[in-house]
């Protein structure tokens, strides 16, 4: 459930048409989250960018009758720095917490390459990859704006795993945009398998040529289950 809760938090990203109009924007949505017809949270996000930086905030918490059989609460964020139209992340981090769960990841960026990354509960497991130093990376909230930026792909260090998110389909159906994205080359940092249950990600939003805005509906399709996203 952790996994899925990511994946979400970077999906969310993908509300922009283009770069260029970026500057200077502030935005704030918030969506259900549902499991068929079941109502098992609620996701907040905020974003800002500004001509040299640019800052994100996700939050999302349960409610509802799900509440009972899992409660959940988890916070994440980055920022960093723009350069001639680049991304340049300076630190990406989040907190989740569950019944049975606290953990917490810190990464920190210098010039492109990782620099530091702190995890609680520290991990045990000795690390299948060298990170330390990693240069091409970025976290997984300033990938999906690098894919904005007329990118087909942008690889990616969350902590815990390296993959690349990559733009595999676009629909287009009246003033909407339909969105199919992949998870490649997945490599699990601290574990030998390279078991991904991420079947795919779709998402929807309005085409809007003179500002950006908001996706409209997320799915997640994570082994058997579908999880949506609409935005209220």
């Amino acid at each position: 459930m952790r996994l899925l809760f990511k994946y979400i938090l970077c999906l969310v990203i993908f509300s922009f048409s283009s770069f260029g109009i970026l500057y200077a924007n502030e935005l704030e949505g918030e969506y259900i989250i549902e499991v068929g017809k079941f109502d098992i949270g609620k996701l907040y996000w905020n974003i800002e960018i500004l001509e040299n930086n640019y800052k994100i905030s996700i939050k999302l918490k349960d409610k509802g009758f799900w509440t009972a059989f899992y409660k959940f609460k988890g916070e994440y964020s980055a920022g960093g720095a723009i350069k001639d139209e680049i991304l340049i992340p300076a630190y990406y981090k989040y907190a989740w917490l569950t019944k049975n769960k606290n953990r917490r990841v810190k990464i920190v960026f210098d010039n492109g390459s990782l620099s530091k990354l702190d995890m609680f509960p520290v991990e045990k497991e000795t690390a299948r990859i060298n990170f330390i130093g990693i240069t091409g990376f970025v976290d997984p909230l300033s990938s999906f704006l690098k894919i904005l930026m007329n990118k087909a792909y942008s690889p990616t260090i969350d902590g815990r795993r390296i993959y690349t998110m990559v733009v595999n389909k676009t629909k287009q159906n009246n003033n909407t945009t339909t969105k199919t994205i992949l998870i490649e080359d997945y490599i699990n940092i601290w574990a030998d398998h390279k078991r991904n249950d991420l079947k795919f990600i779709k998402i929807t939003q309005t085409d809007n040529k003179q500002k950006f805005s908001m996706p409209n509906l997320l799915k997640i399709k994570l082994k058997g289950i579908v999880f949506t996203l609409n935005k209220i």
